[in-house]
């Protein structure tokens, strides 16, 4: 079988108008057992988890957000053409 090639990308956008992510916690959010919320409220696994999916199948994930404005959440998917059958 022959590898497939990346025909075209999904992307979703998820946004909202919060109070945003912190500047200080924006480049963590991705980690591992990172958390900003009190102990026992939170793992801190579902972002990191969430972005090792989306890897696993050649996705990528990416946040952009402003304390008082809101974030967003980008998601990139690729999607594979299908080999044709002989």
């Amino acid at each position: 079988m022959s590898p497939q090639e990346v025909s075209s990308i999904l992307q979703v956008e998820v946004e909202d108008t919060g109070p945003g992510i912190p500047a200080e916690a924006l480049g963590r959010i991705f980690e591992p057992f990172y958390s900003t919320k009190p102990a026992g409220e939170g793992t801190g696994l579902g972002l990191a988890i969430c972005m090792g999916i989306l890897e696993s199948y050649g996705g990528k994930i990416s946040v952009q957000s402003e304390s008082g404005k809101g974030t967003r959440f980008t998601i990139l998917l690729p999607i594979y053409e299908q080999p044709l059958k002989p």
